[in-house]
């Protein structure tokens, strides 16, 4: 990932598409007004959910069905990935840690087909930076552990912004609160900000800069703070929007 730099704003008209997808103006309408939170609108879409844990893959798929969204979930990626014939519109939100074949090379067997689909990662902490890597090679979101019904929405919202190139003005992060934040946070900063962002770990991290994985935790606390990020997705998310918008 391009490093953090202090550039000239870019401007929203002639910003790329992928920046564009990424940011929100200033002004924001009610999010109950976009098009995928209103099902009589909302064109076909289906989320196609892998998870190990029946009972927790069941809630959640209950819950999606419950929001009007089609569902279609899986124990393993291997029963998906033979299921997966007709291309359909959608998201595959798929589990990084999986019995039999992982999350990650699903998505790599996906993108070498050239599929539309979208895809998005669930994981633990510990598995975060190969989500990143991920997110790096194409896939355009990720939820840390604990899932819940709220986050899982909120990706899905994204996945559909995603595939039809809508409703940005509601899931987009905006990018002038962002440049905001990182002109609040240090050179060191800002260094370890862009190895977060390149997946690296605290402890990897650490050993690159010299110093301390407890001192790369406590860049890590100020940076969150300063970015106002809500998790280490939304950071990840809010980092790729500016070097996005600033053609890095």
């Amino acid at each position: 990932m391009a490093k953090i730099e202090k550039k000239p704003t870019a401007s929203k008209t002639t910003a790329s598409k992928t920046a564009k997808r990424a940011a929100k103006p200033t002004t924001v309408r009610s999010a109950k007004q976009s098009e995928f939170t209103q099902p009589k609108k909302r064109r076909p879409f289906t989320v196609f959910l892998i998870m190990d844990d029946g009972a927790v893959r069941s809630s959640l798929a209950d819950f999606l069905r419950k929001q009007k969204v089609d569902v279609q979930d899986y124990m393993t990626a291997m029963e998906f990935y033979r299921d997966y014939r007709k291309p359909v519109p959608g998201v595959l939100v798929s589990e990084m840690n999986l019995r039999g074949m992982s999350g990650m090379e699903l998505f790599q067997k996906l993108t070498a087909q050239k599929s539309d689909l979208v895809i998005a990662f669930l994981t633990g902490y510990a598995g975060a930076p190969v989500a990143i890597q991920g997110m790096k090679a194409g896939a355009i979101d990720f939820v840390t552990a604990p899932v819940t019904e709220e986050k899982l929405m909120a990706m899905v919202a994204r996945a559909y912004a995603s595939y039809y190139d809508v409703d940005w003005d509601f899931v987009g992060e905006d990018l002038a609160d962002i440049e905001k934040s990182i002109s609040r946070i240090t050179e060191r900063e800002k260094e370890t900000l862009d190895l977060v962002a390149d997946g690296l770990s605290s402890r990897e991290i650490a050993a690159r800069l010299d110093i301390s994985p407890k001192t790369v935790e406590a860049h890590r606390a100020r940076i969150n703070d300063k970015m106002r990020a809500d998790d280490l997705p939304h950071l990840i998310r809010m980092v790729m929007a500016y070097n996005e918008a600033q053609g890095a």
